[in-house]
């Protein structure tokens, strides 16, 4: 994909909100301890989770979905090429208080697990967007560099809907000047960006405004 313009986005974002709510999902990568919490020494991450998570709970009160990705590193779901980047009792690590959610579930969400960085290679996750017909996702989470990156570039490999609001995505904090302000800039240049998840909110109550006024 090459550099989209603001007519492009401006399309891109109309064409989402087109959609039934019920077809669209907030996916939310990774906000769990190891990454938010106190322990993950990252301050940026904590508020984008809670920011997201509020979010999220709004938008599913106007029919949205609500998908939490959670990464739980198993050593024996991994392949052995996979294996010799990660060490047994790393971050998310299998059973760890570490890999629980950081935030509470909205009520009627799903949780699916992924093993890695890559969400779209999580059965759970795949059979989640077959089973509600999801077509349209509005991508928040962390890490910026990573699993942001693989989650947004899946959607667009897909040919799904997708936008990525700027104030629901992080990563560690030192890397604010270097690889997130890049990683922050390509997604603004070259994917469905919006820099604040509120104008969202606003298009479905307006179009939920309008149908009622019709009725």
């Amino acid at each position: 994909m090459g550099v989209m313009d603001q007519a492009g986005q401006v399309e891109r974002v109309e064409k989402l909100l087109a959609l039934d709510p019920a077809r669209v999902a907030v996916l939310l990568v990774d906000f769990q301890r190891d990454f938010c919490g106190a322990a993950s020494g990252t301050d940026n991450n904590a508020r984008t989770a809670l920011r997201a998570n509020g979010f999220a709970a709004r938008a599913a009160l106007l029919g949205v979905r609500v998908i939490y990705a959670q990464q739980v590193l198993d050593g024996q779901r991994l392949t052995r090429r996979q294996q010799r980047w990660e060490q047994e009792g790393g971050l998310c690590a299998a059973g760890s208080p570490g890999a629980e959610l950081f935030v509470a579930p909205v009520p009627g969400s799903r949780v699916v697990r992924k093993d890695r960085f890559d969400v779209w290679q999580s059965r759970e996750f795949l059979d989640v967007l077959a089973e509600w017909d999801i077509d349209g996702l509005v991508i928040g989470g962390v890490e910026l560099q990573c699993c942001v990156l693989h989650a947004v570039l899946g959607a667009e490999e897909r040919g799904f809907h997708y936008v990525v609001p700027q104030d629901l995505v992080s990563g560690i904090d030192s890397c604010d000047e270097t690889s997130n302000r890049v990683v922050r800039d390509y997604l603004r240049f070259a994917h469905p960006s919006l820099e604040s998840a509120q104008d969202l909110l606003d298009g479905w109550l307006s179009s939920a405004g309008t149908e009622a006024s019709g009725r």
